[in-house]
């Protein structure tokens, strides 16, 4: 059955291209047996440098629990350290390892690549305006809040 693509709600055509986008992403990333989010992760400690989990969580806008598992998948790996925190012990400070920051280089690498794909046959101001849309849209979604009307 055809769809007229035309028709489908934003909503809906925003999803297809961001699952679209990530099982691409998904097999870019296996070499390093690594899932998006995580690459998301390394990111921010590359560019952040030393955070927290509940740092790290607030700015990937996730809850603290929900980024848990993957961190401690990335310890085991060997991309990240956790150690306490000098001045409140309760607290874990995240950073990268070598391998880590190694790891940080190939996601770049990747991103690249995605950018390529997504927007060949685009002009640099096609691009801009797209990208310029997207954080509308996001500032958008965070002043409506949690709330879905």
């Amino acid at each position: 059955m055809d769809c007229d693509i035309n028709r489908v709600p934003t909503i809906g055509l925003m999803s297809r291209i961001m699952h679209m986008s990530m099982d691409k992403v998904r097999i870019l990333f296996e070499q390093y047996d690594l899932k998006p989010g995580q690459a998301g992760i390394l990111f921010m400690l590359d560019h952040k440098g030393q955070m927290s989990q509940r740092e790290m969580a607030a700015l990937m806008n996730v809850t603290p629990p929900s980024i848990t598992t993957a961190i401690q998948k990335m310890e085991k790996m060997g991309f990240i350290k956790r150690r306490l925190d000098d001045k409140d012990q309760r607290i874990m400070r995240l950073s990268l390892t070598e391998k880590g920051r190694e790891c940080v280089k190939y996601t770049k690498e990747v991103a690249m690549k995605m950018d390529e794909i997504l927007f060949r046959d685009m002009s640099q101001e096609e691009i801009m305006l797209f990208r310029r849309l997207l954080l509308q849209v996001e500032e958008n979604l965070k002043v409506a809040g949690g709330s879905p009307t």
